[in-house]
């Protein structure tokens, strides 16, 4: 998706409008929320913490409607994830953690 509403077309090698009538205006534009955490034994309760407080700070603050909120968690293995051209990995085995604190 390259915008609201817009769509790239590989076969046609064009973009293509597709409007959906709910997400037009800019009152009912739904917040999108993306959370990445590393995979390291977060817990269901944390989780919805965290979906529960980015919706209530974007209410807060945007004054977003929190039932159009969409919150999105993605947990990135930490040889997925680099900090300083290094993998989360390495650095916790360098400093002896092996975890998140």
């Amino acid at each position: 998706m390259n915008g609201p509403g817009i769509f790239w077309s590989q076969e046609k090698k064009s973009l293509d409008k597709h409007f959906i009538t709910p997400f037009i205006n800019k009152e009912s534009t739904m917040p999108y929320v993306n959370i990445k955490i590393t995979n390291e034994g977060v817990t269901p309760k944390q989780k919805a913490q965290l979906i529960s407080g980015a919706t209530e700070l974007l209410q807060n603050v945007l004054n977003k409607n929190p039932a159009t909120t969409v919150v999105v968690i993605d947990e990135v293995e930490t040889d997925n994830w680099g900090i300083g051209g290094e993998q989360v990995t390495r650095l916790r085995k360098k400093a002896g953690t092996g975890t998140s604190a």
